[in-house]
């Protein structure tokens, strides 16, 4: 059974997208407003909905590297070779500004994580005992290792603490950014801001709550500050965009963004990513589309799109779990569909 499919690297390219993760989340049909205003917004029934096409033919917009026992391998659209052996058996293989990160599970509740460069495939090991069930990312020079440990367990509640620390790859010491405590639902990250915390309100063992305990917060070398209330997804040009939510697997969900006029809130649905002139894609569950939006909210693009989105690749392709539970690969210049030989045996690491 292979492991997770999420490992990537745009062909012809080494710059990393500025967009993060998105999570996907099981919805109900919703109705959806396109725009924080009414005015000059193109309505369902008005504006043409493209769809996406097959071709057999075509070349894949990125190459994949897929976990598979204890083996990654390297896949394109007509190939598939070994590529690194980091250690076993796999249960998360994710791409990084400093190379593929892979996650071993060592028990139930740890893990170890080793990094793999690309393109030679060597393979450095970055730390263990690290908590299997909580993220970990590397900074983009690949000195440092953000993770959650595990950490106190008291009477009572149904789970335990964790905390997390920062642990220099070299000299493999550490220092605590969290100490221990119920971080539910956090997830620790390096994007344009830095070193990123985001912890939602609720997660699926209890809420932390609103205000200070909840939202974007930067490292600042010596503590976590509150960056925002709502989660930092992207940042191009003088634009930001930012998700409203109050847990990844709860709806709804609202896109922000921010620019030279200001904060306004464009359309109900996940944020993906956005250009250095604003335009934002969105992925609207509830009524199966990807919608690219201008600023102002209106509609300049649409979509059909019957599945969950897992991961942006750069601004024009994405990975998606098809309604079937495979992986499908969508290439948005192109409009085309691609699916991907593979039934994952976990989807733990999407957020």
């Amino acid at each position: 059974m292979r492991t997770l499919l999420i490992g990537f690297l745009l062909i012809g390219a080494c710059t990393t997208p500025s967009s993060t993760t998105a999570t996907p989340t099981p919805t109900s049909p919703s109705s959806v407003s396109f725009g924080a205003s009414p005015t000059g917004v193109a309505t369902a029934s008005a504006f043409p909905t493209s769809t996406f096409a097959v071709d057999p033919s075509a070349q894949w917009p990125v190459v994949l590297y897929e976990g598979e026992g204890f083996i990654v391998h390297q896949r394109t659209e007509s190939a598939t070779k070994e590529f690194a052996r980091p250690c076993g058996p796999l249960f998360k293989l994710e791409t990084r500004p400093a190379g593929l990160l892979a996650s071993c599970r060592a028990s139930s509740e740890s893990a170890e994580l080793r990094l793999i460069s690309i393109p030679d495939g060597r393979v450095i090991f970055l730390a263990s005992g690290i908590h299997s069930s909580w993220n970990a990312d590397v900074s983009p020079d690949g000195r440092s290792v953000a993770a959650f440990r595990g950490g106190a367990c008291p009477p009572g509640p149904p789970v335990c603490q964790t905390h997390a620390v920062l642990i220099d790859v070299a000299s493999k010491s550490e220092r605590e950014l969290l100490p221990s405590g119920y971080h539910l639902g956090a997830t620790l990250e390096w994007n344009v801001l830095g070193l990123t915390l985001f912890q939602p309100e609720c997660a699926e063992a209890g809420c932390a709550g609103p205000g200070d305990k909840s939202g974007t917060f930067v490292w600042d070398g010596s503590a976590f500050k509150k960056w925002s209330d709502l989660r930092f997804v992207a940042k191009s040009g003088d634009w930001t965009l930012l998700e409203r939510l109050t847990s990844f697997r709860r709806e709804p969900r609202a896109v922000v963004i921010r620019g030279p006029q200001g904060e306004s809130e464009l359309s109900a649905g996940h944020a993906l990513t956005i250009s250095d002139t604003g335009e934002t894609l969105v992925w609207i569950p509830g009524s199966r589309l990807l919608a690219r939006l201008a600023p102002d909210g209106r509609v300049l693009w649409r979509a059909a799109f019957d599945g969950e989105v897992m991961k942006m690749i750069g601004a024009d392709a994405l990975l998606a779990w098809s309604p079937t539970n495979t992986l499908d690969l969508y290439d948005l210049k192109r409009m085309l569909r691609f699916a991907i030989d593979a039934k994952p045996a976990m989807t733990g690491v999407v957020r």
